[in-house]
């Protein structure tokens, strides 16, 4: 699923990984001349930090900083950013996660019109409610009619703490 990642050896051999700020420094490079100290890395179109190390090619960031700190990382485990936000690197941010996980700890869709994660509106019902759902391994479960967004978003983040448990995102 995932390109195959550089032995942890060779991350502390070509890399300093700051674990405060979730950042990469270059200890030698082997495909630039850079000089030692320097941020290695830059952030790509969709907030990515990514690495670009010689034989492997460019490489996430957050991948890189699991295997620097825990040794090796199966092909199909993917890391998960606890804040959602894909720069921050920091290893109190990052943790393993199926991919079932990580789609439960994503932000509210831009095209939802109440702005509230889990509360469609439902012109086609009675009284114009609010419907509320939630995806629970693949399959929609049904949470009810609402009269305002905002109960139907409630109704979504109890049952987002239910079968979500800490991979619940309700904002």
């Amino acid at each position: 699923m995932f390109k195959p990642l550089p032995p942890q050896q060779l991350l502390h051999d070509l890399l300093r990984y700051d674990g405060e700020t979730g950042k990469f420094y270059w200890r030698k490079s082997v495909k630039y001349d850079m000089p030692e100290g320097c941020e290695a890395g830059c952030v790509s179109g969709n907030g990515y930090v990514r690495i670009n190390i010689r034989g492997y090619g460019q490489l996430a960031a957050h991948r890189l900083a699991w295997v620097y700190n825990h040794g090796a990382l199966d092909s199909d485990q993917e890391i998960d950013h606890i804040d959602n936000d894909p720069s921050n690197n920091r290893m109190s941010n990052l943790r393993l996660a199926t991919s079932s996980q990580q789609k439960m700890n994503k932000r509210v869709q831009s095209n939802n019109r109440s702005g509230l994660k889990g509360a469609y509106y439902h012109a086609a019902h009675k009284g114009k409610k609010w419907r509320s759902q939630i995806r629970v391994e693949g399959r929609y479960v049904f949470l009810g009619y609402f009269h305002t967004a905002e109960e139907a978003h409630a109704a979504y983040g109890a049952a987002a703490a239910h079968y979500y448990g800490e991979f619940a995102r309700v904002a």
